[in-house]
């Protein structure tokens, strides 16, 4: 066989006959052991009892066929211009370096490591990846299922990144990030420290928009924690289930909205930069803390449930409404600082915060039942990942078939603008 394949001289397309071992000659068709530069179809179950390096020459799994590697564990490596892999069918390997030639999945690969220096094409699935590193372009119209991910160039997600089970473990970008509209993106802690545009639905635990990190989300964002140490741009709709830190520059723009839980803190002890720009709504479900600059126009609002703290600047027209008021203006728990004689309390909605008995949502926590008074409220339910679940024009629902945990009520007017936030628990 040595002999042969040294002697070897031009392409051969071998197409499987039948199920077996790659090694094995009756395997194949014509007779014979494909080999680097060949041309492979695979139509039936072929076991990769050999690891590949591929320069030239192309293997296609066919729909229904499968190439899966032996108990030793085996490796393709795609190195060459001219060298093609294409999924169709179903592949099994432990690992793929693909630094030179094309690559196309459309049916189901399972791998342990990949590292991609090419353009790598994706409307398949991905499943049981523990790592993935992306130093070429990675068009994403499927899904992969992943456990870490390190983008070092361009990543074009149009399906689905998720975890192995529920979210990515770890996922840090450095390169070019593009979640794109009806893309999903999930993932545990995850780290931006280049350019990440979304203009689909991502859901993070814990985010950190890193130093050099520009951040832009232009449709919806739910988190646990955020930090931002970069620059950072909401045009869409966020969501925190815990709280959230500036630490750099950050544009709430007029289209944006966010909603957190508990608590918001705007402050950079080191080079006292941090900067965040308010000309969209800001709910608050505990504390608000300044040390730095708070800038907003009067299309800008702030609401916060407990305490306002103020030792830097706020600056501009925006309106802020604290439901524990001080008893004088500025309308601040603590104030040190200065604050615009142009802020507002409690105007831009016509709505004060502390004076919330206007809507009544009750009982909270709930078994199923919540009431909302004896008149309909345009009602919006959102989970903790930030999806809306329900939408309705009514003062009482029922939740005895949604699960148990924290959902968020948002109140609107006919014209859709935002009345009131609260958090309510579903037992």
């Amino acid at each position: 066989m040595l002999i042969l394949l040294a002697f070897k001289a031009n392409a051969t397309t071998y197409t499987s006959a039948t199920n077996g071992n790659w090694m094995n000659f009756t395997t194949w068709s014509p007779f014979g052991v494909p080999v680097p530069g060949d041309v492979v179809i695979i139509n039936h179950n072929v076991i990769m009892d050999t690891t590949l390096a591929y320069t030239s020459g192309s293997i296609t799994i066919n729909s229904g066929g499968s190439l899966t590697h032996d108990s030793f564990g085996r490796d393709i490596w795609l190195n060459g211009t001219s060298a093609s892999f294409t999924n169709n069918g179903t592949t099994t390997m432990r690992n793929m370096l693909l630094s030179s030639g094309s690559f196309y999945n459309t049916g189901t690969f399972n791998i342990k490591s990949f590292a991609n220096f090419i353009t790598l094409n994706n409307s398949g699935s991905f499943n049981g990846v523990d790592s993935l590193y992306n130093n070429g372009t990675i068009n994403n119209n499927g899904t992969i299922n992943i456990m870490t991910f390190f983008n070092d160039s361009i990543m074009n997600n149009y399906g689905t990144i998720q975890g192995l089970v529920t979210v990515v473990d770890s996922m840090w970008n450095e390169g070019m990030f593009l979640n794109d509209v009806g893309a999903i993106l999930k993932a545990d802690s995850a780290t931006n420290n280049g350019a990440f545009t979304n203009n689909g639905t991502i859901q993070y635990l814990q985010f950190t928009n890193y130093v050099n990190g520009v951040f832009q989300n232009n449709n919806s964002f739910s988190f646990d924690d955020l930090t931002n140490m970069g620059d950072f741009t909401n045009n869409g709709t966020m969501i925190g289930a815990k709280s959230m830190w500036n630490n750099e520059v950050f544009d709430n723009t007029i289209n944006g909205n966010i909603t957190l839980t508990i608590s918001f803190l705007n402050a950079d002890s080191l080079n006292n930069t941090a900067s965040f720009n308010n000309d969209g709504i800001f709910d608050i479900g505990d504390s608000f803390y300044n040390f730095n600059t708070i800038t907003g126009s009067n299309t800008g609002s702030f609401t916060m449930q407990d305490t306002s703290y103020n030792s830097g600047t706020m600056t501009g027209s925006f309106d802020f409404c604290d439901a524990t008021p001080a008893p004088s203006s500025p309308y601040i728990d603590i104030n040190v600082g200065t604050v615009d004689p142009l802020i507002t309390y409690c105007s831009v909605t016509g709505i004060y915060l502390h004076e919330a008995t206007n809507f009544k949502i009750y009982p909270n926590p709930t078994k199923g039942v919540v009431n909302f008074g004896a008149q309909n409220q345009y009602i919006e339910f959102y989970d903790v990942l930030g999806q809306q679940i329900l939408k309705d024009f009514a003062n009482q629902i029922n939740l005895s078939s949604y699960n148990k945990g924290i959902y968020f009520v948002v109140i609107k007017d006919k014209e859709g603008n935002h009345l009131y936030t609260e958090k309510l628990i579903k037992e």
